[in-house]
């Protein structure tokens, strides 16, 4: 029989279809799962609004120093209405580049899967610890200074 002569029998089709859709929705799985970076830039310092940050949220955001260099950083609001900054890197896991996602108002660490409520990131679990980032509050804004951030240059 001709190959060109074969009939097209719809359920041979099935498993390839089925695979390109399993492929496309874990891409799309984490696709959504990473997180979206903002950039900033000092004039002389960084200053965030957050007067939009809901308590579970946490926000990312992206520092090119003087040399180009990418320095990330988040900000997130806990459950008690605090405001916490840390670099998108954690003490221990840095060395692998992966930094944070934020879930269901947990800080997730994407090297060691660790959970941490916003409210306790300062303690870490085990060794995995966010590094935290100084800061200073005035009213609904966040100051950071650019040598703050370019003393974890070394994270990235």
């Amino acid at each position: 029989m001709n190959r060109s002569t074969r009939k097209f029998r719809p359920w041979m089709a099935l498993p390839a279809s089925g695979a390109i859709l399993a492929a496309a929705a874990v891409l799309l799985l984490g696709m959504a799962r990473a997180p979206r970076f903002t950039q900033v830039t000092a004039n002389p310092q960084i200053s965030i609004g957050i007067n939009n940050l809901r308590p579970g949220e946490v926000r990312f955001f992206v520092y090119r120093d003087r040399a180009g260099e990418r320095i990330r950083f988040l900000l997130a609001r806990d459950s008690t209405g605090q405001t916490k900054a840390a670099f998108d890197a954690c003490q221990r896991c840095y060395l692998y580049h992966k930094g944070y996602v934020s879930s269901d108002g947990d800080l997730v660490c994407k090297y060691c899967r660790n959970h941490y409520r916003l409210e306790t990131i300062e303690a870490g679990l085990a060794s995995c610890v966010p590094v935290k980032l100084p800061t200073r509050i005035v009213r609904q804004t966040v100051n950071i200074r650019p040598a703050d951030l370019e003393r974890g240059k070394g994270l990235f």
